[in-house]
């Protein structure tokens, strides 16, 4: 099994009344985030990974998805410990799911989807897939004139604003995952109950709040940008895309 690294402490409890997660406990998978230094790897635990699907779909609900929608899922193979409960929480909503790599070279397949079929939401949207969208000749306007949410990385969302986009702000921060509910607010995590964010010289840090195979505390991210009633508001100058998005 591939070890976790990283600036954090592994086998911790989260809040007082949970129990630690033993040494031992099988895991779900092993995770991946762009850390401040580099990539950052860390454990998931079966419990932990059912909490965030439980958690899901009301964070989808909150985009407009709901029975008989359908979601576009951009992410990278890497990112599986983020989107996993997103794409789940797609299906326990009652919605359709679809999926394209977060990368230059499947921007094809995000332009054939978004061609044919209407979605509530896309999630993921990042500035390989744009770099993708222009090597193909497809403006943004176009590309994206039928969906609902446009939910997009920080890399992204000013280049969609110069073509009349505005995206809702999307971003992994370190594990957990942000989502605006509007373009323009503060992008908020599934469950606040799982995860406090903050900010320490620009960058947002994350803080388990529930016990999980590995435990966060003001682990700072690569995310840039300032922590607002719980939500981040996005520094769109600051934050640049990771190495493997293209």
């Amino acid at each position: 099994m591939t070890e976790p690294s990283g600036p954090h402490v592994t086998r911790r409890a989260g809040r007082a009344d949970d129990a630690p997660v033993p040494v031992g406990t099988p895991l779900w998978g092993i995770g991946r985030y762009e850390g401040p230094d580099g990539p950052v790897t860390w454990e998931i635990s079966h419990d932990e990974i059912g909490r965030d699907l439980g958690a899901a779909p009301a964070a989808l609900a909150r985009l407009g998805v709901g029975a008989g929608g359908r979601v576009l899922h951009c992410s990278l193979l890497s990112e599986a410990g983020h989107f996993f409960p997103l794409v789940i929480g797609t299906m326990l909503a009652g919605a359709q799911v679809s999926q394209a790599d977060a990368t230059r070279g499947d921007a094809t397949r995000v332009a054939m989807f978004l061609r044919m079929l209407h979605y509530d939401a896309v999630l993921g949207v990042n500035a390989a897939i744009l770099d993708g969208l222009d090597e193909l000749g497809v403006a943004y306007a176009e590309a994206f004139s039928d969906v609902g949410a446009v939910c997009a990385r920080p890399d992204a969302i000013a280049r969609l604003a110069v073509e009349g986009i505005d995206a809702h702000g999307f971003a992994l921060c370190g594990p957990a995952v942000a989502i605006a509910a509007a373009p323009g607010a503060p992008a908020l995590v599934h469950d606040t109950a799982e995860w406090e964010l903050g900010s320490v010289d620009g960058r947002i840090t994350v803080t388990n709040l529930r016990a999980r195979a590995t435990e966060f505390r003001g682990t700072a991210t690569a995310v840039r940008g300032s922590v607002v009633d719980h939500g981040v508001v996005l520094d769109l100058e600051g934050n640049v895309c990771a190495p493997n998005d293209r």
